[in-house]
């Protein structure tokens, strides 16, 4: 057989492999998140989402590590958290966290963006103080805790209602299962961006709360975190990671300056 042909042949396999032991002689390292929805994860079994480019971008500028995203409720991340762990948490702030603060660290943010009060505008919900939502049905996920709303539940102000994805709260909010629900930002530009309609929904003016999404790591893995924060440095300033955000209907407002 003709040399140039056999290359032409065994080039695939050599790329392969070449990408596979490449892999192996890395240390694997989860990105773990517990928000399931669009952008950051658009489709879990095709994986395919702004958490999954996040990881090919960081294998990119990684030495040590190969990173792979994998979804998780918060219940098993809380229970990992117990004890020092190997791998990342992504997308989330340190208020978050409060009651591990012995045990992690974080990185400077990677994304900025509001969660904010949505509901109908056939039903529209302002969230000035807490008498505004007086019996109202919140929507919330199953596992998050929300700043204010809290403390709203247990005074009887309102009643809460939770759904097991964050994705599905506009629909139950279209379903009438609840008056108002929050969600991210980002989230509702994607949709709004992919045939949910704009023109149904009332957005309160006034952010719930403003995020700053930032990987957290075990305090312990010293070598890791400096890693994590060596890429997280060379990502502000990388118009490549500009790209991708852009690709998810996100400008450049959703950079944080840190």
């Amino acid at each position: 057989m003709h040399s140039a042909l056999i290359y032409l042949l065994l080039s695939p396999l050599m790329l392969f492999f070449s990408f596979t032991s490449v892999a192996q002689q890395k240390q694997e390292v989860l990105l773990l998140t517990y928000h399931l929805k669009a952008p950051y994860i658009v489709d879990l079994g095709e994986q395919k989402g702004l958490y999954f480019d996040l990881a090919n971008y960081m294998n990119q500028h990684s030495e040590s590590y190969f990173f792979k995203t994998e979804f998780m409720p918060r219940k098993r991340i809380n229970a990992i958290l117990q004890r020092p762990f190997p791998h990342v948490v992504i997308g989330v702030q340190p208020v978050w966290f409060k009651q591990f603060a012995d045990k992690v660290s974080f990185t400077p943010a990677i994304l900025q963006e509001d969660d904010v009060f949505i509901s109908l505008k056939t039903n529209p919900v302002t969230n000035d103080d807490l008498e505004s939502l007086k019996g109202k049905t919140f929507i919330g996920v199953q596992g998050y805790r929300y700043v204010m709303l809290e403390a709203a539940e247990q005074q009887g102000v309102l009643t809460r209602v939770d759904t097991l994805q964050e994705d599905n709260v506009l629909d139950m909010l279209r379903l009438g299962r609840g008056d108002f629900t929050i969600t991210s930002l980002s989230t509702l530009r994607y949709k709004f961006s992919h045939g949910e309609d704009e023109n149904s929904y009332f957005i309160a003016k006034q952010p719930h709360e403003h995020v700053k999404r930032r990987l957290m790591y075990s305090t312990s893995d010293k070598k890791l975190g400096k890693e994590l924060n060596l890429i997280v440095a060379i990502m502000q300033k990388d118009a490549a990671w500009f790209e991708v955000i852009n690709q998810y209907n996100l400008d450049k407002s959703f950079i944080p300056a840190n």
